[in-house]
């Protein structure tokens, strides 16, 4: 039975007929072929077809890799870059070439490295702060002086300006009370701001929205320091150094209001009427022989000190400054009614005449003044930026800003109502004035004032303050005398110690050392590897 199976099995599988003999048996029936639609010698076409198009992609890859190892051996045999050419040379065995690899891999990575190094002294360590000692030879400036009178309106001006609202005498003496208030309000007392709710009503009546608080005290204060050489020792405020030299005085907003500042030099925009009109203050003196706008002293000069006076017997509030900086809100000399004498001592800090040239302000880690970041000041100080740092700060906290900050920008923020300073303010006094805070764990919460020192400044250390209660009569009334208690003897000097032409002497002498790397090196290099390139590929296009 299994041999039958097998027979019939060897039959079945030997019965195969093929397309060709089956349509030779039609064909003489006289029917139709059948026609297969897929052949076999097509489909042995087809794998013929890829195969060789295969076979030319990776041959023309094998050709264009081919092509690439030998350009670049043909660098490397030619280069002189040491090392290179014992990597391709063809009489050394596969050790030895492995060995060069090694050595060249080595050098290049020791010589990024140090090469690093030097970039990142040209980046963070190339200016230092010296020491002068050849007093002789110091031109020093005198500090600067600021000064607050606490009595800020202007009886005419106001009688004038309410003149055309028909107010009674109550309401007038209402209103004063508060715009005074206002004008003398900083953060240590907006507690004391009025409360009525009558002034409220005085305020919507007149049209005083908390934007034009700040303009209606400029205008209701006047401003004693604009002279001309008509008036130039009547009651206004002004600055003399002996009878001889007159300074200059200028109206300046600061955080404590309107006030004077002399022996500044900051620039024109720094003063009120820039900051709240727009205008730069025209200053009929200067030009003149015997106007200053600073005083300058050195060790065989006897220009040390300055009268600033012109207050008549209004109580003023002053601060001893950098000539280069403005006042500072927590440092204060306190409050006078009378004459008084300060003696400081200042240490300069100056510069190198090519440090603002070869260095950017990320490398010196300093500003000059024109180099202003800020958005609501037109110059750059630290304590400016302070100042803008503080008034960020009540913004996100209070949504609104104090009347006496500038605000003349592209979005001015909003201005804070008289009653928002007295809620928002006063529970964050602390917080404002210090930029920090204790949190609930015992620790400094700092606000985030990231302000550069000034490239130009002075320290300045007060030595005496001297009360001259008699002297009334003879200065006219309430005034600051300063002087300088002793000539400089040394001073600080921001130097650059490693500039750009440095860096580059530093790279080169790295690459030399381990490369044997130089600018023909260079040149080759971009000659060989771009140029040569591009010909190749125009040479192929057309």
């Amino acid at each position: 039975m299994s041999k039958n199976f097998s027979k019939g099995t060897k039959a079945q599988l030997s019965f195969r007929p093929s397309w060709r003999t089956t349509n030779d048996a039609i064909s003489k029936l006289g029917q139709q072929p059948l026609v297969p639609t897929t052949t076999m010698a097509t489909v042995n076409a087809k794998n013929k077809a890829a195969t060789k198009t295969h076979t030319t992609i990776a041959s023309k890859w094998r050709k264009t890799a081919k092509t690439i190892i030998t350009f670049i051996a043909a660098y490397f045999e030619d280069s002189n870059i040491h090392g290179l050419k014992y990597v391709v040379k063809r009489n050394l065995t596969t050790i030895e070439k492995c060995f060069w690899l090694m050595l060249l891999i080595i050098s290049v990575f020791f010589c990024v490295q140090v090469c690093m190094q030097s970039v990142d002294r040209y980046y963070t360590k190339s200016t230092v702060m010296g020491l002068e000692r050849n007093f002789h030879y110091f031109n020093t400036t005198l500090p600067s002086v600021t000064i607050c009178p606490l009595q800020r309106l202007n009886d005419e001006l106001y009688k004038e300006y309410i003149r055309q609202y028909n107010l009674t005498d109550h309401e007038s003496k209402e209103l004063f009370n508060l715009i005074e208030h206002l004008a003398n309000s900083t953060y240590i007392n907006f507690r004391n701001l009025p409360n009525n709710r009558s002034t409220d009503k005085l305020f919507d009546r007149i049209g005083i929205t908390p934007n034009l608080y700040m303009e209606l005290i400029y205008n209701l204060t006047g401003d004693d320091s604009m002279r001309t050489e008509e008036d130039l020792f009547e009651d206004k405020v002004h600055s003399n150094s002996g009878t001889e030299i007159i300074l200059e005085a200028r109206q300046i907003l600061t955080e404590y209001g309107l006030c004077y500042v002399t022996n500044t030099d900051l620039s024109d925009k720094y003063s009120s009427r820039y900051m709240i009109l727009g205008e730069v203050p025209h200053n009929y003196l200067r030009g003149r022989q015997y106007f200053r706008k600073v005083i300058h002293t050195n060790y065989f000069s006897s220009d040390t000190y300055y009268h600033f006076r012109g207050f008549g017997i209004k109580p003023i509030d002053s601060f001893v400054h950098s000539t280069y900086e403005v006042m500072q809100l927590e440092h204060n000399l306190g409050y006078s009614n009378t004459p008084y004498k300060v003696l400081v001592d200042s240490v300069e800090i100056t510069t190198d005449e090519g440090l603002e040239i070869d260095t950017t302000v990320d490398q010196r880690k300093c500003r000059f003044q024109h180099e202003s970041n800020l958005t609501h000041f037109p110059i750059y100080t630290r304590n400016l930026c302070l100042q803008e740092c503080r008034l960020n700060l009540v913004h996100d906290i209070c949504k609104c800003i104090p009347h006496f900050y500038p605000n003349r920008i592209p979005n001015p923020k909003p201005v804070c109502h008289y009653r928002t300073l007295l809620e928002c303010f006063a529970e964050n006094e602390k917080y404002f004035i210090k930029l920090y805070k204790i949190n609930g764990k015992g620790k400094r919460e700092l606000a985030g004032c990231y302000c550069m020192q000034n490239c130009r400044d002075a320290i300045i250390n007060k030595v005496e303050h001297i009360s001259l209660p008699n002297a009334d009569f003879l200065f006219g009334g309430n005034s600051f005398m300063f002087v300088l208690e002793a000539k400089p003897t040394y001073r600080l000097k921001r130097l650059v110690v490693f500039t750009f032409t440095e860096l580059l002497v530093s790279i080169g002498g790295i690459a030399g050392f381990f490369l044997g790397f130089s600018v023909l090196c260079l040149v080759e290099l971009i000659y060989y590897f771009i140029l040569k390139l591009i010909c190749f590929a125009l040479k192929k296009i057309l």
